[in-house]
């Protein structure tokens, strides 16, 4: 059973199902993974880093007026999470992922799908079980996982943006950074746009071998491109209906 965790702003305890009127942020991340022979998806090898990113983008947002939503990892963190009930009866995304407006996910991946490290669902999501935005609030989310948006496939998260605004991620692999969303966090509440700070948060945690991507939707508003996370600039309307896609990718 997954333990009963209670965010905080302050004095003020939430669980999953409540709602505030301030932007609100989630994350998960996977360093260890349980070995489990049906499964051989979850036989990844372990991570050190996955943690102290993702909370780090965690704890820069929720200082600075961010309602703490959920901070699941390991075994605690589990795919139904991201899934969407109307495509998958197991799907659970409008009780944590679609509740929140920025989201970050960090473990292991490829183009089309992300890992877990427990298969109380499945150990893998992919793009096919996912819509995002249509339940209630998920603007932006961070994959902070190898080659989920490369060049040759990111399409196939087109289908994903029911409301969304943008994903966040890698054309190519990338490294196990430790601090990669603390770095990104601190640009977003000084007032950088999200792409801008995405870029320079990769920058200063990978190579030049490395490509950071962003793919978004947009009805027409191109302003979309530049947006920047609620409370520190503007934002778009959610893009619904969208009029077209767009995909860029930057050099580390």
């Amino acid at each position: 059973m997954r333990k009963i965790f209670a965010a905080t702003l302050g004095t003020l305890a939430l669980g999953a199902a409540c709602k505030t009127n301030l932007p609100e942020v989630g994350v998960e991340w996977i360093n260890v993974y349980e070995y489990d022979e049906p499964h051989v998806s979850c036989n990844q090898h372990e991570l050190g880093g996955r943690d102290d990113t993702a909370i780090g983008f965690y704890r820069v947002l929720t200082d600075n007026g961010y309602v703490g939503r959920f901070q699941w990892g390991d075994a605690n963190a589990w795919s139904n999470d991201f899934v969407d009930s109307d495509v998958d009866p197991s799907g659970d995304d409008h009780n944590w992922v679609d509740t929140v407006d920025f989201a970050y996910h960090a473990d292991h991946g490829n183009v089309g799908v992300f890992g877990f490290g427990r298969a109380k669902d499945d150990c893998i999501v992919s793009a096919n079980q996912c819509r995002w935005g249509d339940d209630s609030d998920l603007e932006w989310i961070v994959l902070d996982d190898c080659s989920e948006l490369r060049e040759d496939g990111y399409e196939i998260w087109t289908q994903v943006f029911q409301g969304l605004h943008m994903i966040l991620s890698f054309d190519t692999l990338a490294h196990d950074s430790s601090n990669r969303g603390e770095i990104f966090a601190k640009k977003l509440v000084a007032g950088w746009t999200i792409r801008q700070a995405w870029w320079y948060a990769c920058e200063q945690t990978e190579g030049s071998e490395t490509y950071a991507a962003i793919l978004g939707a947009c009805d027409g508003d191109v302003g979309i491109y530049d947006e920047h996370a609620w409370k520190f600039g503007s934002v778009s309307a959610d893009p619904v209906p969208i009029a077209w896609w767009w995909w860029t990718h930057h050099g580390c």
